[in-house]
């Protein structure tokens, strides 16, 4: 699944958004997160991440992929 997420300059996960924020289509109207000071903003592909997945499941799922 395609997801946004920002983290903390620790590495820790505060936000997950489905999709790439850079490819929200200019002509609709959308959302997407933003990275604040001290943050990142990451788009990845976490091939084991659904949307059945509770929660802290999505958290630690998507923590794991980003450390690789």
């Amino acid at each position: 699944m395609k997801l946004t997420v920002i983290t903390e300059e620790d590495g820790k996960v505060v936000a997950v958004q489905q999709g790439h924020a850079s490819e929200a289509r200019k002509a609709d109207e959308y959302a997407v997160i933003a990275a604040g000071e001290g943050q990142t903003l990451h788009e990845v592909d976490v091939p084991d991440v659904t949307e059945s997945l509770g929660a802290e499941d999505l958290l630690r799922s998507v923590a794991a992929h980003l450390a690789g």
